[in-house]
C-alpha cells in the first residue's frame, strides 16, 4: 500500500490551510494550545494593551504549575534532544551568525511569542523549557530576562513565568516589535502571519541584521504556498506571507537540532513529544546589504 503523504494541505481556498504532518501513523495539526489561526490574520494587524482573560489568583494552582514546570525543565535537560540541540547551537555556523549580530553590542535579548498556555499542555512547557536553557547557554550574553507573551496565557500562569525569571510582555504587539537591540525572537510553531508582522515591522537591512529568529522553518512555509497554489491555482494574503517569502533569498536558514541518523529506530514516547514540540524548526539569520531593494523584495 503506498504511504500516505508526509503533509497535506486543506485545499479549500475559503478555510484556513493546516498543515497534517505524519508521525508514527498518527497526524499533528494545529494544536489546542495555540491561540491564533491565518484565518484570524487582523487579529495581528494592531498592536493593543493587554490583560490575562484568567485574572484570578490561585497559590495551589501556581504551585502545581511550578512543579511541571520544573519537571519539564529536568525532563528536557536530560534529554537526547537537547544534546542535539546544544550540539547545532555550538556549531561553527550558529556562532558565527551570533558573532556577527553581536558585532556592535555584546549582549543579546530573548524575545518569546507564542508559547501557548503551559498550565494546560505539556508541549508549551518543553517549549517555554527550551528558551531557559538557551539563555542558560548563552550566558553572559543574555541580556536581561526573557520576555514573553501569549493571549492565552493567565494570571497563574504569569505569575510562574515571573517566578522562573521571565517578563510579561503587558502590550499585545501582535509580532510588531522593531529591533533597537540585538535580538533573538523564538517563536515555536507560531502562524505565518505573525513572522510575517515581525519581518513587516523590521523591513530595513540594518534591523534585520539585529535580529534572529529561532521558529519554523521559513523554507517550509514556502513550499507549503507552493504546494497551496498548486492545489488551489492562488494563494491569499492570510497565507501568503510577502514578508516571509520575499526574504528567503537573504536568509541562512540553519536546522535548530543535529540529525540522529538512528532516530527512527531508536523513537520512544519522549521523542514522540519533542518532535511535536520542535519539529521543521531553524534558526534564521539575516545576511542582506544596506542598498538590498526592500520594496521589490515584498511585492
Amino acid at each position: 500500500m503506498t504511504p500516505p503523504p508526509a503533509e497535506t494541505l486543506n485545499s479549500n481556498p475559503n478555510e484556513t490551510w493546516t498543515l497534517v504532518t505524519r508521525r508514527r501513523g498518527k497526524p499533528i495539526t494545529n494544536p489546542a494550545y495555540r491561540s491564533k489561526t491565518l484565518t484570524q490574520s487582523s487579529e495581528f494587524q494592531t498592536p493593543s494593551s493587554w490583560t490575562p482573560m484568567d485574572s484570578s489568583s490561585d497559590p495551589e494552582r501556581e504551585s502545581k504549575l511550578l512543579r511541571h514546570m520544573q519537571s519539564a525543565i529536568r525532563q528536557l535537560d536530560n534529554s537526547r534532544f537537547v544534546s542535539r540541540f546544544l550540539s547545532r547551537l555550538r556549531d561553527p555556523k550558529i556562532q558565527e551568525g551570533f558573532n556577527k549580530l553581536l558585532a556592535s553590542c555584546s549582549q543579546i535579548q530573548i524575545v518569546a511569542y507564542g508559547i501557548g498556555s503551559i498550565e494546560s499542555y505539556k508541549v508549551p512547557r518543553l517549549q517555554l523549557a527550551l528558551a531557559l536553557l538557551l539563555k542558560k547557554e548563552l550566558g553572559v550574553r543574555a541580556a536581561g530576562p526573557i520576555e514573553v507573551f501569549d493571549p492565552v496565557l493567565s494570571a497563574v500562569e504569569c505569575a510562574v513565568l515571573e517566578a522562573l525569571g521571565c517578563r510579561l510582555i503587558v502590550v499585545d504587539e501582535c509580532g510588531r516589535r522593531e529591533t533597537a537591540v540585538p535580538t533573538i525572537f523564538y517563536m515555536p510553531h507560531c502562524e505565518a502571519a505573525l513572522y510575517d508582522n515581525l519581518l513587516d515591522a523590521n523591513w530595513k537591512p540594518v534591523m534585520l541584521r539585529k535580529m534572529v529568529v529561532l521558529g519554523n522553518s521559513f523554507g517550509v512555509y514556502e513550499r507549503y504556498v507552493s504546494e497551496m497554489r498548486g492545489v488551489c491555482g492562488s494563494v491569499s494574503l492570510e497565507v501568503d506571507g510577502r514578508h516571509l517569502l520575499g526574504i528567503r533569498r537573504y536568509v541562512r536558514e540553519v536546522e535548530m537540532e543535529e540529525r540522529d541518523s538512528d532516530r527512527g529506530i531508536k523513537e520512544d514516547e519522549e521523542e514522540a513529544v519533542f518532535y511535536e514540540a520542535f519539529h521543521d524548526m531553524s534558526w534564521h539569520f539575516f545576511e542582506l546589504d544596506d542598498d538590498a531593494d526592500m520594496e521589490f523584495l515584498c511585492k
